[in-house]
């Protein structure tokens, strides 16, 4: 079972997948999906620099022993 996300991690899925859904549909340029993009890259910054919304530098690993 993998540790789940950090929420950096899930900042930057969540980027990931408006900006593939902008990149489909370029009809919603328009649309507030690309307000979106820019909250969470903002947003994505910012748990870059606090220590407790980054995802821990030793994650344990599933070992047999």
């Amino acid at each position: 079972m993998s540790p789940p996300l950090s929420v950096l991690e899930q900042l930057q899925t969540a980027y990931a997948n408006v900006a593939q859904a902008l990149s489909r549909a370029p009809q919603l340029h328009d649309c507030h999906l690309d307000q979106a993009l820019l909250v969470l890259s903002l947003s994505i910054k910012r748990a870059q620099r606090s220590p407790k919304l980054r995802p821990p530098r030793y994650r344990p690993q599933d070992l047999p022993f």
